[in-house]
C-alpha cells in the first residue's frame, strides 16, 4: 500500500505554533529577569539566587521523563496529550504568578526556601504542559519536511512571544516606583496568557488515538534502555543541550550587560525588540535552507555564525556608537533565528528511528528527556552565573538597576555575554557534524514504518 501524503492546513500550523507561547513567555521571562529579581529586588545573594534554579531543575529530572511516560499511557476522550492541555493550563499560570510574589524584609534563607519551592511546583506543571505538547507533532506529522514547516510555525510564536516576553516585563516593572509590586503586576498579566495558550493546540490539534491505543506498553525501566541506546537521540540531546545553554547564558547576562557594563539599560528593549522582530523575520531562510540543504548543514551555517557574532561582543564599549551594536545585533538575529528552529527540528526524526528499532511508541518519554535536559542547561548556566558574580564581587543594589560594579564583576558579565556562550553553542556544532540521519535515511526509516503499520 502507497503511503499518501498528508496535506495540512496553516490554521492547523497556527493553532499549534501558538501552544508554544506558554512556555516560551515563562522561560523567557525567568531567563531575563528572575536572576535580577532576586538579586536586585529580593536582596538574596547572588550564589542563592542560582541555586533556586539549580534545585527546581535538579527536582525536574524526576518530573520531565516520568510525566513523558504517564502521557503515554495516558488514555482519554481527547487522546494521550491534548487532555493535559487542558487540565494543567489554569494551574500552570497561577503557579507562574506566584515566582513573583515572594515576600521582601524576611530572613535570607526564608525567602530562598519559597523561592525554590515556587520554582518547583511551577516547573512541575510546566513539564506537564511542555512535554505532551511537544510530543503532538510526531503523532501529527510524519514527513520529513513537514516537520520543520510546524517547527518554524511553534518558533515564529517562540521568537514573537519572546519579544513580548522581554518587552512588556519591562515596560511594566519600570512603570512603577515599586519594582516589587511591579513585578507582581507583570506576573497577573502573563499568568492570563500563559493560562490561555495550550487551549490552542488542545483545540486544533489531534491524535491518532485508535492507532495509539492498539499498542502494547512496558513499564517506565523498559521505555528507558531503548532510548539511550537510540545513537541519534543521544547526540540530539547533546545539540539541545548545548545550543539552549549557551542562548540561556545570553538570555541571563543581556540586562546585566546593558546596565552595569554599557550603562545603556534605556537602549536593553531597543535592541532586544531589534533581536527578536530580525530573528522572526529569519525564519523561512532556515526552513528553506533545510529543505535544500540537511537539517544538520542549516544548523551549523546558523550556529557557527552566532558564535562569531558572540565573540565579537567582548570588543563592545560603552563609547561603541550605537550603530555597531545595531550591525551586530542583526547578525546575532541571523543566528538565533536558527538556534530556534533547527535542534528542534532533529527531535522528531529520532523518535522515529528509536520507534523502528524498538517498535514501541514512547514520544512522551523522548520529549520528557528533552525537556529535562532543556531545563538542566538553563539551571546550570544560571546557577555558574550566579556563583560567578558573587565570586566576582557583584554589588547587590538598593534600588533595582542602581549600583557601581567592581572591574571584576563587570570582567566578568561580558565574558559571560559573549565568548563563553560562543564556545557553548560550537561545542554542540561538533555533534551535529556527526549527527547521522539524513533526509535520504529518515525517508528509508518512514518506508520501514509504513511496512509495519500496512501489516
Amino acid at each position: 500500500m502507497t503511503k499518501v501524503k498528508k496535506e495540512y492546513p496553516a490554521w492547523r500550523k497556527w493553532f499549534f505554533g501558538a501552544g508554544d507561547t506558554a512556555a516560551t513567555l515563562s522561560h523567557t521571562i525567568i531567563a531575563f529577569f528572575f536572576l535580577i529579581y532576586l538579586t536586585d529586588v529580593i536582596g538574596i545573594r547572588p550564589a542563592l539566587a542560582g541555586s533556586v534554579v539549580l534545585i527546581g531543575k535538579i527536582w525536574d529530572a524526576v518530573t520531565d521523563p516520568l510525566i513523558g511516560h504517564i502521557s503515554d499511557n495516558t488514555r482519554s476522550r481527547f487522546g494521550r496529550r491534548r487532555i493535559f492541555l487542558l487540565v494543567f493550563a489554569l494551574p500552570l499560570g497561577v503557579s507562574f504568578f506566584f515566582l513573583w510574589a515572594l515576600p521582601q524584609g524576611i530572613p535570607e534563607m526564608t525567602v530562598f526556601a519559597l523561592a525554590v519551592i515556587a520554582y518547583m511546583v511551577h516547573m512541575t506543571f510546566m513539564t506537564l504542559v511542555a512535554v505532551p505538547y511537544q510530543a503532538l507533532l510526531p503523532e501529527m506529522v510524519d514527513d520529513y519536511d513537514q516537520r520543520t514547516s510546524f517547527t518554524a510555525y511553534r518558533m515564529l510564536f517562540s521568537i514573537l512571544g519572546g519579544l513580548l516576553a522581554v518587552a512588556i516585563p519591562d515596560i511594566i516593572v519600570g512603570g512603577y516606583s515599586d519594582k516589587h509590586t511591579g513585578f507582581m503586576a507583570m506576573a497577573v498579566i502573563f499568568a492570563v496568557i500563559i493560562s490561555i495558550a495550550p487551549l490552542f493546540p488542545f483545540f486544533g490539534c489531534y491524535e491518532k488515538v485508535k492507532e495509539v491505543e492498539k499498542q502494547p506498553f512496558p513499564g517506565f525501566k523498559a521505555y528507558l534502555k531503548p532510548i539511550f541506546n537510540n545513537i541519534p537521540f543521544r547526540l540530539a540531546v547533546l545539540i539541545y543541550f548545548f545550543t539552549w545553554s549557551g542562548i540561556a547564558l545570553v538570555e541571563t547576562m543581556f540586562l546585566y550587560f546593558f546596565t552595569y557594563w554599557l550603562g545603556k539599560a534605556d537602549l536593553f528593549l531597543t535592541v532586544v525588540a531589534m533581536l527578536f522582530i530580525l530573528a522572526a523575520a529569519f525564519l523561512p531562510i532556515w526552513v528553506k535552507l533545510s529543505e535544500k540543504l540537511e537539517k544538520s548543514t542549516a544548523y551549523i551555517i546558523g550556529i557557527c555564525e552566532l558564535a562569531a557574532a558572540l565573540i565579537l561582543i567582548i570588543f563592545i564599549t560603552p563609547q561603541t556608537p550605537v550603530w555597531v551594536i545595531y550591525v551586530l545585533v542583526v547578525f546575532l538575529a541571523f543566528g538565533v533565528s536558527a538556534a530556534h528552529v533547527m535542534p528542534h527540528t532533529l527531535i522528531p526524526d529520532c523518535i522515529d528511528y528509536g520507534t523502528m528499532v524498538s517498535k514501541k511508541k514512547s514520544e512522551g518519554v523522548y520529549y520528557g528527556l528533552i525537556t529535562f535536559f532543556h531545563k538542566m542547561g538553563v539551571a546550570v548556566v544560571i546557577w555558574i552565573s550566579g556563583l560567578v558574580l558573587d565570586i566576582t564581587g557583584y554589588v547587590n543594589p538598593e534600588v533595582y538597576g542602581e549600583a557601581v560594579q567592581p572591574d571584576s564583576a563587570l570582567w566578568a558579565i561580558r565574558a559571560m555575554q559573549g565568548p563563553i556562550p560562543a564556545v557553548i553553542l560550537l561545542v554542540g556544532v561538533f555533534f551535529v557534524i556527526i549527527y547521522p540521519i539524513t533526509r535520504n535515511k529518515h525517508k528509508a526509516i518512514s518506508r520501514r514504518l509504513q511496512k509495519r503499520e500496512d501489516m
